[in-house]
């Protein structure tokens, strides 16, 4: 099963190592790991770091976690390399559930068959409430959910 996943992945937190250890289930090393240009992410974030810190620090996970180099590509449009390759599944948070329907939406006016979609539930902080890059910059939670 060839598997997409995507993200800025900055900082690289438990909700991240979710996603991507759910794509390597499913995927094993047939995944590609799509991460955002410096450009696509500041759009959204002010202060990110460069691709390749982003890229290298993901490599590092998966290397380190299951002894393989992952496919990593730059995205540079919201809707990746999916309408360019032909992915059996799609790995997403529910901030992003929405991204997949619009993927497949237009793979299908285009003629390619749907992905299928694997929603992976919110990784709570030790308040309850989702860890997200958003709230580690603002100094609320690191990058494990504990509260600072």
């Amino acid at each position: 099963m060839k598997v997409a996943v995507g993200g800025t992945f900055e900082p690289l937190h438990e909700g991240h190592k979710k996603l991507i250890d759910t794509a390597i289930k499913l995927g094993g090393k047939n995944i590609t790991i799509g991460i955002t240009s410096d450009e696509m992410a500041r759009k959204r974030v002010r202060c990110v770091l460069p691709f390749q810190v982003r890229a290298e620090n993901v490599r590092q996970f998966v290397l380190r976690k299951y002894g393989f180099e992952p496919e990593i590509v730059m995205i540079t449009s919201p809707f990746g390399k999916t309408l360019e390759e032909d992915f059996d599944a799609i790995v997403v948070s529910p901030e992003t559930y929405e991204m997949a329907l619009k993927i497949n939406k237009k793979r299908l006016e285009i003629g390619k068959k749907e992905i299928k979609i694997f929603k992976v539930d919110w990784v709570l902080a030790e308040d309850g409430k989702p860890i997200s890059s958003t709230r580690i910059k603002r100094g609320e939670i690191d990058r494990y959910g504990r509260i600072i």
